[in-house]
């Protein structure tokens, strides 16, 4: 009998509710003025695609609204 087990890691990004961060500024990768909306980023452990586990903390995150550019916060 085979059992096959699909498992890893993979990065979950979600909208982040903190107030003063983000905001309207020059992407250094597609180089337009757009909006980087604050977001929160966690490695999670996956099987069958399904977030178990969660590995470490959330880390906050700024993305751009057009190349969703990703860009750790420092507030």
């Amino acid at each position: 009998m085979w059992f096959i087990l699909f498992f890893g890691t993979r990065e979950v990004v979600r909208d982040a509710d903190r107030p003063g961060t983000g905001g309207y500024q020059t992407c250094p990768r597609c180089g337009q003025y757009a909006l980087f909306r604050p977001r929160s980023a966690r490695t999670w452990l996956h099987v069958f695609w399904v977030p178990v586990i969660p590995l470490g903390g959330a880390t906050p995150i700024l993305e751009c609204g057009n190349c969703r550019l990703r860009l750790v916060s420092t507030s």
